[in-house]
């Protein structure tokens, strides 16, 4: 069988049934447990202190100038904020955007910095345009060396974005344009033995709020699918030349429209809001010091937003309305 379609409509055929295990068997599964743990343990302790040493103290930074840093949605907002930054730092910068206007406008302000810059409009989401962009860019660029997964539809944005069509163009950019892109730039890197990849995903891949369902279950999705590239690449022996990083914002401020929205939303309003520029500097931090996860803002830690979101649900929405003044969202 070739695909899916064709195995979902064979006939289901369960598999051998499972063998039952004496008593001695269990007690054996359980003793061998406890002494996998034991060894865990015993092996975990050099590795906490060395965690431990490399918060307070922290890793040297990388130098990156030189590098060439591709950033799909680098047109606008935290895009272009983290192109300017990565140019700042001596990067060649590839801005991929379907604002191309915006786009030369960036990658002209970008060449202040002493840095190559191109444009290329395609439609990340769409698979074929993506091969496309990368014989492109391999051709005419070159190697990518960081890639930064940026491009996203945000909510509230459109009118209609409870439509079939408006959520799956959400799942289409916000997720699937993140396999397309790792799918034909990862393999250079790996050849070459080194590379970046970034995602920006957003707090609510931990913490959802109500009202925005297509747009909190892509960016779990977006945490989802870097947890278990990290995980592939160090399968594939490549963790140690091939670094991830995913970004966790709160609420930036970004396009007016959504701005706008929520500052007439109550509730939403008395979210804290954070610049572009202040995601830009947290993400190219994270690059030179290989950090996996990072919030913005950086006073929050991914393992904070991970015991949020395990708390009991009565005390995570009692925090909820405290922090939005007793006022749950009411969309008009």
């Amino acid at each position: 069988m070739s695909n899916s379609l064709e195995v979902e409509q064979q006939p289901y055929v369960a598999g051998a049934p499972l063998q039952a295990q004496s008593m001695l068997q269990i007690c054996a599964t359980i003793l061998q447990l406890v002494l996998d743990f034991v060894v865990i343990f015993v092996r975990s302790v050099p590795l906490l202190v060395e965690s431990i040493v490399e918060i307070f103290a922290g890793p040297e930074p990388k130098t990156i100038g030189g590098q060439t840093a591709l950033i799909t949605g680098g047109s606008n907002g935290i895009g272009k904020a983290i192109a300017t930054e990565l140019a700042k730092e001596g990067c060649n910068v590839v801005i991929v955007d379907l604002d191309q206007v915006n786009g030369e406008k960036t990658a002209a302000e970008l060449r202040r910095y002493n840095v190559k810059t191109n444009v290329f409009k395609f439609d990340v989401a769409d698979y074929e345009q993506v091969r496309e962009l990368f014989r492109q860019v391999n051709q005419t660029v070159g190697p990518i060396d960081i890639l930064v997964n940026n491009a996203a539809i945000v909510p509230f944005l459109s009118q209609t974005e409870k439509n079939a069509s408006e959520i799956k163009r959400m799942m289409d950019v916000n997720v699937l344009s993140g396999f397309w892109t790792v799918e034909q730039f990862l393999p250079n890197m790996i050849r070459r033995r080194k590379g970046h990849i970034v995602a920006i995903a957003s707090a609510c891949s931990y913490a959802p709020v109500g009202w925005a369902k297509p747009y909190a279950t892509s960016k779990y999705a977006v945490r989802g699918f870097m947890e278990s590239l990290d995980e592939e690449l160090y399968l594939m022996g490549q963790s140690d030349l091939i670094k991830t990083t995913t970004v966790f914002p709160f609420v930036i401020n970004t396009r007016k429209h959504l701005m706008e929205k929520m500052s007439r939303t109550p509730g939403l309003s008395a979210f804290p809001k954070f610049s572009p520029e202040l995601v830009a500097k947290t993400v190219v931090d994270a690059i030179k010091t290989n950090k996996r996860k990072v919030v913005v803002p950086n006073i929050f830690k991914a393992w904070m937003l991970n015991f949020y979101e395990h708390i009991p649900i009565k005390i995570r929405r009692m925090m909820d309305l405290t922090i939005m003044k007793g006022k749950p969202p009411v969309l008009d």
